[in-house]
């Protein structure tokens, strides 16, 4: 269960024990219109931490001020120890990597990886050491002499990899770094970024809109609302649990049903009763769980099929549940509150539209937040 809803007005993450980016009130403005405000985050060495949101919430503004490539109007950034915030880009140890990177076409792959440590002045038996440890860290080892116009685009993306990790940044900033690619090279490239990252274990700070990339690449993840950072946990307490009814919404967690929290401390809705923990005060609130908590099983709601998903990875089912609000609705019964259902099936397993389900959901998967 979770606390009542809102965006808090000052979250305030948590401080990493060895932290390489210490970000606190960070505000940018969007020219005319108001944007990013009061932003605080902290990422240690090597850790990964995404943020997601909404396209135009500003995640890649955020990041560009990060790397020092748009002014700050307030705040702070502070990389491995020292406040950067009056630095040029090429003075902060991070780096930007943009979401379509762009190697140069005259040079080889070798070259294209060289070229930050030959900007940095590294010596040539550093380069020809560090190089090839890149390439290999990207699974191309062997490349170096290759044209970037005979790579694919999953090798592009890894070679720019490769490049932005050669000069051994304490930051790695990634926006939206699987947008572009199609789903087998999306695994290539989210292979690449886990694998390079292993080498020097920088802090890395990724932004997308995909929920599946950041739960898959993250350590923790941040919900970027009305202009400002909210959450910051891991995945798994994210997506089960959210900590704001508006999270909740942005994160579309397939089932919202309305219900009340009666005198009791109980909560009643369609799906039965559960005692929210920490306990709400009394009236109207609004549960939701994910498509995955609610299950068939003997002596639950009566759901009829309306509807069948089929999603890349998964099949799940919609329905209405056939229920009074007293609870003791029958399957003749038309429903009485809104009281549509969303559920997982499993292969093998798929109902037929009209099938009635009998359906539960444990109280532990469903989060509840009161309607102010």
């Amino acid at each position: 269960m979770t606390a009542p809803g809102g965006v808090p007005d000052r979250p305030l993450p948590a401080p990493a024990a060895n932290g390489a980016l210490d970000v606190r009130g960070l505000a940018v403005s969007f020219g005319s219109h108001a944007g990013l405000a009061q932003i605080d985050l902290s990422v240690a060495a090597g850790e990964r931490f995404a943020i997601v949101g909404a396209s135009g919430a500003g995640k890649t503004s955020l990041l560009r001020a990060i790397a020092g490539l748009v002014p700050c109007t307030a705040g702070r950034v502070v990389i491995g120890g020292r406040d950067v915030s009056a630095l040029p880009p090429e003075r902060r140890d991070a780096v930007y990597l943009h979401q379509v990177p762009t190697l140069f076409p005259h040079l080889t792959v070798f070259e294209n990886v060289a070229f930050p440590m030959r900007v940095r002045g590294l010596g040539r038996a550093e380069i020809e050491r560090r190089v090839p440890e890149m390439l290999a860290a990207v699974r191309l080892a062997g490349f170096g002499a290759r044209s970037p116009q005979t790579l694919s685009g999953g090798q592009r993306h890894r070679v720019a990899l490769a490049r932005a990790m050669a000069a051994r940044p304490s930051v790695l900033l990634l926006d939206e770094p699987l947008s572009s690619l199609d789903p087998g090279l999306r695994e290539e490239v989210r292979e690449a970024i886990l694998d390079v990252q292993h080498v020097d274990r920088p802090a890395v700070v990724l932004v997308t809109h995909d929920l599946d990339d950041a739960g898959l690449l993250a350590d923790r993840v941040a919900v970027l609302l009305d202009r400002r950072l909210t959450a910051g946990t891991p995945p798994s307490a994210l997506f089960g649990h959210p900590p704001t009814l508006a999270v909740a919404r942005f994160l579309g967690f397939a089932n919202e049903l309305p219900g009340h929290v009666l005198a009791d401390g109980t909560f009643e809705w369609p799906l039965g009763r559960l005692r929210p923990a920490p306990a709400l005060p009394c009236g109207p609130a609004i549960g939701l769980c994910r498509a995955d908590a609610v299950r068939p099983a003997a002596g639950g709601v009566p759901l009829r099929i309306t509807g069948l998903r089929y999603h890349a990875q998964r099949t799940t089912a919609v329905g209405e549940l056939l229920v009074r609000r007293d609870g003791q609705g029958t399957s003749a019964d038309p429903p009485a509150w809104p009281t549509s259902v969303e559920l997982q099936v499993l292969p093998g397993a798929v109902p037929a539209i009209g099938d009635i389900l009998p359906v539960t959901v444990d109280a532990r998967d469903v989060s509840v937040f009161p309607l102010r």
